[in-house]
């Protein structure tokens, strides 16, 4: 996998994170934390929810309480929005860019590569955190998973993909993963293109990036991660649209609170030291 470096960190949430219980909000602790850090300011960008208002008053309400005082709201409702002056200076200086839920698909139509995106970009290249939940984290990959049925097994012809916001290259992530069972959607995504590492998500659930080689779970629920490198067989091209996905040799990996994931050897690190254990007694 190859991996472009920056100073920028990524939190990937799975949705419905907690914002209510002030001692079990692990996930938008960590994302106020850097913000407290790095200067203080956090930007929630509203674009992909049709309730833009509504939800950006309860994440200024949860990070006020974090003690994160200058919370502001980018809230791009069209292209020509994200060229104006006024929403790049939202941008510039912001220490946490955070994507709220909603249509993962008006977040790329409406913001990719505009200049307001740009300036997200240069600012996550210069240490700025990027934190997507639900449709924000979808919209984080180079590719992006916009519709399939998640409750039944995955036909050929189910699956919607597009292209992303381009954060985090050679994946593909799905949210709300095991409360909307997602995982036949997932294989279907990956079996596309097995060069994409499969990323379900659970609910109150993130991955936090340290560099976009590896990342820590953290969180109360689960995360997997699909493998797709190894696949000898799928029926992707053989078979008639409305069939049923069949692929073979996928490997699984299930991680907790805690785990650490290996990017570019696709291995929870745990295992890495283990493999490497293995080797150096084989080898006395």
């Amino acid at each position: 996998m190859e991996t472009v470096k920056s100073k920028g960190k990524l939190v990937i949430i799975g949705g419905a994170e907690e914002k209510h219980r002030e001692g079990h909000m692990e996930i938008l602790k960590v994302i106020a934390r850097h913000a407290e850090r790095h200067g203080g300011k956090l930007t929630v960008v509203t674009a992909a929810t049709q309730y833009p208002e509504e939800l950006a008053a309860t994440y200024k309400k949860v990070f006020n309480k974090l003690g994160i005082s200058k919370v502001e709201n980018l809230d791009i409702r069209t292209r020509k929005d994200a060229q104006a002056e006024e929403n790049i200076k939202k941008i510039d200086g912001s220490a946490v860019m955070f994507f709220t839920g909603g249509d993962q698909l008006r977040i790329t139509s409406q913001i990719g590569d505009s200049p307001v995106f740009r300036c997200m970009r240069d600012r996550y290249y210069a240490g700025a955190l990027i934190a997507g939940t639900s449709a924000g984290a979808a919209a984080m990959p180079e590719t992006m998973l916009i519709a399939g049925q998640g409750d039944e097994s995955n036909r050929l012809d189910a699956l919607d993909m597009a292209p992303g916001l381009g954060f985090l290259p050679d994946t593909v992530i799905d949210s709300h993963f095991a409360q909307r069972g997602r995982m036949g959607r997932l294989l279907g995504a990956v079996a596309q293109n097995p060069k994409n590492l499969g990323l379900g998500i659970d609910e109150d659930t993130a991955l936090q990036f340290y560099d976009l080689e590896e990342f820590e779970v953290i969180g109360s629920g689960a995360v997997y991660v699909v493998d797709g490198s190894g696949v000898t067989f799928s029926n992707l091209s053989d078979k008639q649209a409305e069939d049923v996905l069949c692929v073979y040799d996928v490997k699984l990996h299930v991680l907790s609170r805690g785990n650490r994931f290996d990017m570019v050897n696709r291995r929870p690190i745990y295992a890495l030291k283990e493999d490497s254990s293995s080797v150096k007694s084989e080898s006395k």
